[in-house]
Protein backbone atom coordinates (compact mmCIF):
# COMPACT_ATOMS: atom_id res chain seq x y z
CA UNK A 1 0.00 0.00 0.00
CA UNK A 2 1.14 3.55 0.14
CA UNK A 3 0.23 6.91 1.32
CA UNK A 4 -2.10 8.97 -1.12
CA UNK A 5 -1.60 13.06 -1.25
CA UNK A 6 -3.62 13.92 1.86
CA UNK A 7 -1.88 11.00 3.76
CA UNK A 8 -4.58 8.33 3.34
CA UNK A 9 -3.43 4.68 3.01
CA UNK A 10 -4.72 2.93 -0.43
CA UNK A 11 -3.91 -0.56 -1.98
CA UNK A 12 -1.54 -0.68 -3.71
CA UNK A 13 0.24 -4.55 -4.54
CA UNK A 14 -1.95 -5.61 -1.76
CA UNK A 15 -5.96 -5.10 -2.44
CA UNK A 16 -7.10 -5.78 0.93
CA UNK A 17 -6.00 -6.48 4.59
CA UNK A 18 -7.51 -8.03 7.81
CA UNK A 19 -5.46 -7.98 11.53
CA UNK A 20 -6.69 -11.77 11.73
CA UNK A 21 -5.34 -12.40 15.53
CA UNK A 22 -4.36 -9.82 17.74
CA UNK A 23 -0.34 -10.59 16.67
CA UNK A 24 -1.43 -11.79 12.72
CA UNK A 25 -2.39 -9.86 9.39
CA UNK A 26 -3.02 -10.86 6.43
CA UNK A 27 -2.58 -9.44 3.51
CA UNK A 28 -4.61 -10.23 -0.04
CA UNK A 29 -2.30 -9.44 -2.74
CA UNK A 30 -2.79 -8.04 -6.26
CA UNK A 31 -3.69 -11.21 -9.03
CA UNK A 32 -1.83 -11.41 -12.27
CA UNK A 33 0.93 -8.43 -10.98
CA UNK A 34 4.54 -9.50 -12.68
CA UNK A 35 8.28 -7.74 -11.76
CA UNK A 36 9.35 -6.39 -14.55
CA UNK A 37 11.64 -9.40 -15.73
CA UNK A 38 9.05 -11.52 -15.76
CA UNK A 39 8.63 -13.33 -12.55
CA UNK A 40 5.30 -13.27 -10.69
CA UNK A 41 4.16 -10.96 -7.38
CA UNK A 42 2.87 -14.14 -5.82
CA UNK A 43 3.46 -14.90 -1.87
CA UNK A 44 6.22 -16.37 -1.92
CA UNK A 45 8.08 -13.34 -3.70
CA UNK A 46 6.84 -10.88 -1.36
CA UNK A 47 7.13 -12.79 1.90
CA UNK A 48 10.65 -13.16 0.89
CA UNK A 49 11.26 -9.16 -0.10
CA UNK A 50 9.59 -8.62 3.53
CA UNK A 51 12.09 -11.35 5.15
CA UNK A 52 14.83 -9.59 3.79
CA UNK A 53 13.95 -6.24 4.61
CA UNK A 54 14.15 -7.69 8.67
CA UNK A 55 17.08 -9.56 7.86
CA UNK A 56 18.81 -6.21 6.59
CA UNK A 57 21.94 -5.45 8.45
CA UNK A 58 20.04 -2.16 9.44
CA UNK A 59 16.45 -2.17 8.57
CA UNK A 60 13.84 0.09 8.71
CA UNK A 61 12.59 1.09 11.79
CA UNK A 62 8.94 0.97 11.59
CA UNK A 63 9.37 -2.72 10.13
CA UNK A 64 11.99 -4.67 11.89
CA UNK A 65 12.70 -7.25 13.94
CA UNK A 66 11.53 -5.64 16.97
CA UNK A 67 8.13 -5.00 15.68
CA UNK A 68 7.53 -7.98 13.08
CA UNK A 69 8.37 -12.01 14.27
CA UNK A 70 8.10 -12.73 10.99
CA UNK A 71 6.43 -13.21 7.23
CA UNK A 72 5.14 -15.60 5.59
CA UNK A 73 3.17 -16.95 2.78
CA UNK A 74 -0.24 -18.34 3.07
CA UNK A 75 -0.43 -19.05 -0.59
CA UNK A 76 0.07 -17.57 -4.02
CA UNK A 77 -1.92 -14.70 -2.96
CA UNK A 78 -2.09 -14.10 0.47
CA UNK A 79 0.55 -13.15 2.86
CA UNK A 80 0.51 -13.57 6.66
CA UNK A 81 2.92 -11.11 9.18
CA UNK A 82 3.01 -11.44 12.58
CA UNK A 83 4.26 -9.70 15.67
CA UNK A 84 5.44 -9.57 18.84
CA UNK A 85 2.90 -7.90 20.45
CA UNK A 86 -0.61 -6.44 19.03
CA UNK A 87 -0.01 -4.15 16.59
CA UNK A 88 -2.86 -1.94 14.84
CA UNK A 89 -0.38 -0.12 12.74
CA UNK A 90 0.84 -2.88 10.15
CA UNK A 91 -0.05 -1.31 7.51
CA UNK A 92 1.06 1.87 7.92
CA UNK A 93 4.44 0.43 8.31
CA UNK A 94 4.19 -1.42 5.09
CA UNK A 95 3.32 2.42 3.36
CA UNK A 96 6.94 3.56 3.80
CA UNK A 97 8.99 3.41 0.98
CA UNK A 98 11.59 0.95 2.84
CA UNK A 99 8.91 -1.99 2.54
CA UNK A 100 8.81 -1.80 -1.68
CA UNK A 101 8.84 -5.28 -2.95
CA UNK A 102 11.61 -6.37 -5.55
CA UNK A 103 11.94 -9.52 -7.52
CA UNK A 104 13.64 -12.40 -5.81
CA UNK A 105 16.49 -11.62 -8.20
CA UNK A 106 17.38 -8.71 -6.81
CA UNK A 107 18.48 -9.72 -3.73
CA UNK A 108 22.11 -10.85 -3.93
CA UNK A 109 24.61 -11.87 -1.18
CA UNK A 110 26.35 -8.31 -0.63
CA UNK A 111 23.86 -5.81 -2.86
CA UNK A 112 20.35 -5.06 -3.81
CA UNK A 113 19.88 -4.37 -7.63
CA UNK A 114 16.79 -3.10 -8.21
CA UNK A 115 16.82 -3.24 -11.83
CA UNK A 116 14.17 -5.19 -13.71
CA UNK A 117 13.53 -6.24 -10.58
CA UNK A 118 10.34 -3.38 -9.38
CA UNK A 119 6.19 -3.82 -10.41
CA UNK A 120 6.21 0.30 -11.10
CA UNK A 121 5.43 1.98 -14.05
CA UNK A 122 9.02 2.42 -15.10
CA UNK A 123 12.13 0.50 -15.73
CA UNK A 124 15.70 0.94 -14.35
CA UNK A 125 17.67 1.57 -17.60
CA UNK A 126 21.16 3.13 -16.56
CA UNK A 127 22.26 4.91 -13.72
CA UNK A 128 25.05 7.42 -13.37
CA UNK A 129 25.77 6.70 -9.00
CA UNK A 130 24.76 10.73 -7.39
CA UNK A 131 24.16 12.18 -10.78
CA UNK A 132 21.08 10.83 -12.62
CA UNK A 133 18.68 7.67 -12.86
CA UNK A 134 17.19 7.13 -16.58
CA UNK A 135 13.89 4.90 -17.27
CA UNK A 136 12.00 3.65 -19.27
CA UNK A 137 8.01 2.92 -19.34
CA UNK A 138 6.88 -0.68 -18.30
CA UNK A 139 4.44 -1.34 -20.79
CA UNK A 140 3.55 -4.35 -18.71
CA UNK A 141 2.34 -1.77 -15.78
CA UNK A 142 -0.36 -3.28 -13.63
CA UNK A 143 -1.93 0.15 -13.05
CA UNK A 144 -2.38 1.04 -16.55
CA UNK A 145 -1.46 3.00 -18.97
CA UNK A 146 1.77 4.70 -18.58
CA UNK A 147 2.16 7.83 -20.28
CA UNK A 148 5.40 9.43 -20.46
CA UNK A 149 7.75 7.04 -22.79
CA UNK A 150 10.91 7.99 -20.59
CA UNK A 151 12.55 10.01 -18.01
CA UNK A 152 15.35 10.55 -16.39
CA UNK A 153 15.92 11.95 -12.58
CA UNK A 154 18.81 14.06 -11.90
CA UNK A 155 20.07 14.81 -8.21
CA UNK A 156 21.14 18.39 -8.35
CA UNK A 157 21.79 19.88 -5.27
CA UNK A 158 22.31 23.36 -5.70
CA UNK A 159 19.16 24.88 -6.09
CA UNK A 160 19.45 27.88 -7.61
CA UNK A 161 20.80 25.68 -10.69
CA UNK A 162 17.36 23.31 -9.92
CA UNK A 163 15.39 26.83 -10.37
CA UNK A 164 17.90 27.86 -13.75
CA UNK A 165 17.14 24.27 -15.36
CA UNK A 166 13.43 24.85 -15.14
CA UNK A 167 13.29 28.65 -16.68
CA UNK A 168 15.59 27.07 -19.44
CA UNK A 169 13.72 24.18 -20.28
CA UNK A 170 16.30 21.68 -19.47
CA UNK A 171 14.17 20.39 -17.07
CA UNK A 172 9.98 19.62 -16.75
CA UNK A 173 9.99 19.40 -12.59
CA UNK A 174 12.07 20.58 -10.41
CA UNK A 175 11.57 20.48 -6.67
CA UNK A 176 12.54 22.00 -3.54
CA UNK A 177 13.04 25.77 -5.16
CA UNK A 178 15.24 27.90 -3.44
CA UNK A 179 12.94 30.95 -1.98
CA UNK A 180 14.61 33.67 -3.82
CA UNK A 181 13.91 32.12 -7.24
CA UNK A 182 9.84 31.79 -6.62
CA UNK A 183 9.29 34.87 -7.74
CA UNK A 184 10.93 34.88 -10.94
CA UNK A 185 9.67 31.53 -11.71
CA UNK A 186 6.11 32.45 -11.12
CA UNK A 187 6.28 35.49 -13.42
CA UNK A 188 7.34 33.53 -16.18
CA UNK A 189 5.09 32.69 -18.96
CA UNK A 190 4.35 28.89 -19.33
CA UNK A 191 5.71 27.34 -15.59
CA UNK A 192 3.55 26.43 -12.86
CA UNK A 193 4.91 26.65 -9.23
CA UNK A 194 2.93 24.96 -6.31
CA UNK A 195 3.41 25.20 -2.63
CA UNK A 196 2.36 22.82 -0.22
CA UNK A 197 3.11 22.39 3.60
CA UNK A 198 5.17 19.70 4.85
CA UNK A 199 5.28 17.02 7.39
CA UNK A 200 8.34 18.36 8.18
CA UNK A 201 9.72 20.96 10.99
CA UNK A 202 13.49 22.14 11.22
CA UNK A 203 15.24 22.11 14.48
CA UNK A 204 18.06 23.25 16.72
CA UNK A 205 19.05 19.87 17.93
CA UNK A 206 20.16 19.80 21.65
CA UNK A 207 22.79 17.35 22.85
CA UNK A 208 20.68 15.99 26.21
CA UNK A 209 23.53 13.44 26.96
CA UNK A 210 26.10 16.01 27.70
CA UNK A 211 26.69 19.34 29.76
CA UNK A 212 25.40 21.89 29.10
CA UNK A 213 22.14 20.06 27.75
CA UNK A 214 22.15 18.04 30.04
CA UNK A 215 20.43 20.14 32.25
CA UNK A 216 16.79 21.15 30.97
CA UNK A 217 17.33 24.42 32.69
CA UNK A 218 19.96 25.41 30.33
CA UNK A 219 18.05 23.75 27.26
CA UNK A 220 14.90 26.48 28.01
CA UNK A 221 17.62 29.45 28.16
CA UNK A 222 18.74 28.60 24.68
CA UNK A 223 15.03 27.74 23.39
CA UNK A 224 14.08 31.32 25.10
CA UNK A 225 16.82 33.09 23.34
CA UNK A 226 16.16 31.98 20.01
CA UNK A 227 13.19 34.19 18.23
CA UNK A 228 11.67 31.64 15.86
CA UNK A 229 9.75 34.63 13.97
CA UNK A 230 12.85 36.53 13.17
CA UNK A 231 13.72 33.27 11.73
CA UNK A 232 10.68 32.26 9.93
CA UNK A 233 10.77 35.93 7.99
CA UNK A 234 14.37 36.33 7.26
CA UNK A 235 15.80 32.59 6.27
CA UNK A 236 12.06 31.12 5.21
CA UNK A 237 10.27 34.22 4.26
CA UNK A 238 6.60 33.37 2.73
CA UNK A 239 7.92 29.37 3.28
CA UNK A 240 7.56 28.71 6.83
CA UNK A 241 5.61 29.30 10.13
CA UNK A 242 7.29 29.41 13.67
CA UNK A 243 7.31 26.08 15.03
CA UNK A 244 4.74 25.20 17.58
CA UNK A 245 7.10 21.82 18.63
CA UNK A 246 7.75 18.60 16.01
CA UNK A 247 4.12 18.53 14.67
CA UNK A 248 2.14 21.56 13.04
CA UNK A 249 -0.75 23.61 14.59
CA UNK A 250 -3.16 21.99 12.29
CA UNK A 251 -1.90 18.66 12.42
CA UNK A 252 -4.50 16.53 14.47
CA UNK A 253 -1.99 15.17 16.71
CA UNK A 254 -0.74 18.85 17.70
CA UNK A 255 -1.29 20.00 21.01
CA UNK A 256 -4.87 22.29 20.90
CA UNK A 257 -3.80 25.80 20.99
CA UNK A 258 0.17 24.83 20.48
CA UNK A 259 1.99 28.23 20.43
CA UNK A 260 5.26 29.04 19.22
CA UNK A 261 7.95 30.33 21.84
CA UNK A 262 8.46 33.89 21.93
CA UNK A 263 11.79 34.84 22.06
CA UNK A 264 12.57 36.22 25.58
CA UNK A 265 15.87 37.38 26.84
CA UNK A 266 14.91 38.22 30.61
CA UNK A 267 13.94 34.73 30.60
CA UNK A 268 16.52 33.36 28.89
CA UNK A 269 19.14 35.10 31.47
CA UNK A 270 16.90 34.18 34.44
CA UNK A 271 17.70 30.37 33.56
CA UNK A 272 21.17 30.43 32.96
CA UNK A 273 21.46 31.85 36.02
CA UNK A 274 19.73 29.65 37.90
CA UNK A 275 21.61 26.30 36.74
CA UNK A 276 24.57 28.27 38.06
CA UNK A 277 25.94 28.59 34.49
CA UNK A 278 27.35 31.59 33.17
CA UNK A 279 26.85 32.09 29.09
CA UNK A 280 30.03 33.80 28.50
CA UNK A 281 31.53 30.36 29.35
CA UNK A 282 29.97 28.82 27.01
CA UNK A 283 31.82 27.87 23.64
CA UNK A 284 29.83 25.53 21.55
CA UNK A 285 29.59 23.79 18.02
CA UNK A 286 26.89 24.20 16.23
CA UNK A 287 26.81 21.47 13.33
CA UNK A 288 25.64 22.25 9.81
CA UNK A 289 25.01 20.10 6.82
CA UNK A 290 25.00 21.46 3.56
CA UNK A 291 22.23 19.90 1.53
CA UNK A 292 19.72 21.25 4.43
CA UNK A 293 17.76 24.35 2.26
CA UNK A 294 18.59 27.75 4.15
CA UNK A 295 20.90 26.15 6.78
CA UNK A 296 24.09 28.57 6.02
CA UNK A 297 21.58 31.15 6.70
CA UNK A 298 19.95 29.74 9.79
CA UNK A 299 23.32 29.05 11.67
CA UNK A 300 24.15 32.40 11.06
CA UNK A 301 21.45 34.16 12.43
CA UNK A 302 21.01 31.28 15.30
CA UNK A 303 24.56 32.10 16.20
CA UNK A 304 23.78 35.60 16.28
CA UNK A 305 20.98 35.27 18.45
CA UNK A 306 22.58 33.12 20.76
CA UNK A 307 25.66 36.01 20.73
CA UNK A 308 22.96 38.40 22.11
CA UNK A 309 22.38 36.17 25.06
CA UNK A 310 26.07 35.88 25.80
CA UNK A 311 27.07 32.34 24.38
CA UNK A 312 29.23 31.99 21.73
CA UNK A 313 28.57 29.57 18.61
CA UNK A 314 31.25 28.37 15.94
CA UNK A 315 29.81 26.98 13.38
CA UNK A 316 30.49 23.69 11.57
CA UNK A 317 29.73 22.58 8.18
CA UNK A 318 29.92 19.82 6.28
CA UNK A 319 28.24 16.82 4.19
CA UNK A 320 25.43 15.14 5.73
CA UNK A 321 27.24 11.51 5.46
CA UNK A 322 30.53 13.16 6.71
CA UNK A 323 28.49 14.68 9.67
CA UNK A 324 25.94 11.83 10.68
CA UNK A 325 27.72 9.59 12.38
CA UNK A 326 29.44 11.92 14.55
CA UNK A 327 25.30 12.90 15.39
CA UNK A 328 24.01 9.22 16.18
CA UNK A 329 27.03 8.96 18.39
CA UNK A 330 26.33 12.28 20.21
CA UNK A 331 29.79 13.58 19.50
CA UNK A 332 28.40 17.36 18.95
CA UNK A 333 26.92 19.80 21.24
CA UNK A 334 24.10 20.85 18.89
CA UNK A 335 23.19 20.82 15.07
CA UNK A 336 20.35 21.81 12.34
CA UNK A 337 18.18 19.01 11.39
CA UNK A 338 15.07 19.00 9.44
CA UNK A 339 13.25 15.81 10.01
CA UNK A 340 9.51 14.50 8.47
CA UNK A 341 7.85 12.64 11.06
CA UNK A 342 5.99 11.29 8.68
CA UNK A 343 8.67 9.89 6.40
CA UNK A 344 9.01 6.35 8.20
CA UNK A 345 5.02 5.42 8.02
CA UNK A 346 2.05 7.87 7.61
CA UNK A 347 1.70 7.95 11.90
CA UNK A 348 4.23 9.94 14.01
CA UNK A 349 4.56 6.74 16.32
CA UNK A 350 7.63 5.83 13.68
CA UNK A 351 9.42 9.10 14.13
CA UNK A 352 8.79 9.24 18.04
CA UNK A 353 10.48 5.85 18.10
CA UNK A 354 13.29 6.50 16.30
CA UNK A 355 13.84 9.81 17.48
CA UNK A 356 12.71 9.95 21.14
CA UNK A 357 12.76 6.29 22.75
CA UNK A 358 16.00 5.27 24.71
CA UNK A 359 16.86 2.32 21.58
CA UNK A 360 15.69 5.05 19.22
CA UNK A 361 17.71 4.42 15.71
CA UNK A 362 17.78 7.89 14.79
CA UNK A 363 17.95 9.10 18.43
CA UNK A 364 20.36 12.46 17.49
CA UNK A 365 19.27 14.25 20.24
CA UNK A 366 19.99 11.60 23.25
CA UNK A 367 17.34 11.91 24.95
CA UNK A 368 16.23 8.41 27.29
CA UNK A 369 13.62 9.04 29.06
CA UNK A 370 11.08 5.90 30.49
CA UNK A 371 7.88 8.61 31.11
CA UNK A 372 8.56 9.08 26.96
CA UNK A 373 9.58 5.63 26.19
CA UNK A 374 5.73 4.77 28.55
CA UNK A 375 3.87 7.19 26.30
CA UNK A 376 5.51 5.78 22.92
CA UNK A 377 4.39 2.64 23.88
CA UNK A 378 1.44 3.52 24.69
CA UNK A 379 0.37 5.34 21.72
CA UNK A 380 1.63 2.20 19.95
CA UNK A 381 -0.77 -0.24 21.73
CA UNK A 382 -3.73 1.73 21.31
CA UNK A 383 -5.83 0.90 18.49
CA UNK A 384 -8.27 3.95 18.79
CA UNK A 385 -6.69 7.14 16.43
CA UNK A 386 -7.75 9.69 18.67
CA UNK A 387 -6.76 8.48 21.70
CA UNK A 388 -3.13 7.58 20.08
CA UNK A 389 -3.09 11.16 18.58
CA UNK A 390 -3.84 12.62 22.12
CA UNK A 391 -0.75 10.55 23.48
CA UNK A 392 1.38 11.88 20.78
CA UNK A 393 0.05 15.49 21.11
CA UNK A 394 1.00 15.20 25.06
CA UNK A 395 4.45 13.81 23.69
CA UNK A 396 4.43 16.71 21.61
CA UNK A 397 3.51 19.21 24.45
CA UNK A 398 6.28 17.65 26.68
CA UNK A 399 9.08 18.04 24.29
CA UNK A 400 8.67 21.59 23.70
CA UNK A 401 7.98 22.41 27.00
CA UNK A 402 11.54 20.63 28.39
CA UNK A 403 13.11 22.41 25.02
CA UNK A 404 14.70 18.61 24.09
CA UNK A 405 14.98 20.30 21.38
CA UNK A 406 14.24 23.92 19.65
CA UNK A 407 11.84 23.37 17.31
CA UNK A 408 12.20 26.58 14.72
CA UNK A 409 10.15 26.35 11.91
CA UNK A 410 7.12 23.79 9.99
CA UNK A 411 8.29 23.59 6.29
CA UNK A 412 6.91 23.95 3.07
CA UNK A 413 8.03 23.15 -0.52
CA UNK A 414 8.06 24.52 -3.47
CA UNK A 415 8.33 22.77 -7.00
CA UNK A 416 8.45 24.30 -9.85
CA UNK A 417 6.97 22.59 -13.24
CA UNK A 418 6.97 23.04 -16.92
CA UNK A 419 5.77 21.59 -20.23
CA UNK A 420 3.89 18.46 -18.51
CA UNK A 421 0.41 17.50 -17.43
CA UNK A 422 -1.13 15.15 -14.66
CA UNK A 423 2.02 16.35 -12.00
CA UNK A 424 0.62 16.03 -8.29
CA UNK A 425 2.74 17.22 -5.66
CA UNK A 426 3.22 14.22 -3.37
CA UNK A 427 5.92 13.49 -0.90
CA UNK A 428 7.19 10.85 -1.96
CA UNK A 429 6.46 10.28 -5.57
CA UNK A 430 7.06 12.80 -8.53
CA UNK A 431 7.39 9.82 -11.69
CA UNK A 432 3.41 8.66 -11.91
CA UNK A 433 1.76 7.04 -14.54
CA UNK A 434 -0.34 9.56 -15.01
CA UNK A 435 2.53 12.27 -16.13
CA UNK A 436 3.16 13.16 -19.94
CA UNK A 437 4.83 15.91 -21.59
CA UNK A 438 1.97 18.75 -22.31
CA UNK A 439 3.04 18.56 -26.19
CA UNK A 440 2.08 14.81 -26.58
Amino acid sequence: MRRDADGAIEPMLATSWEQVEPTAWEFDLRAGVTFQNGEPMDGAAVAGALTHALETTAPASVFSPETVTGVTAVDEDTVRITTPEPEFLMPERLATPNTGILAPDAYGESATDPRSACTGPFTIVEEVPQQSVRLERNAAYWGGEVRLDAAEVRFVTDATLRATQIQTGEAQISRKMPITSVSSLTEQDGVTVETAELSRTTGLILNNARAPFDDERVRRAVQAAVDTAEISDAVYPGASRPAVGPFAPDEPFAPTGAEPVTADPEAAAALFEEAGVDPGSLDLTLTVYTEGTGFADLAAVIQEQLRAAGVTVEIETADYASVEPSLLDGDFDMALLSRNHLGDMPDPLGFLTADYSCDGGFNITQLCDPEVDELIARAGDTADRDERYATYAQLAADLQERAVNVFLVHETETVAHAGVTGFVLHPYYTLTADLALADG
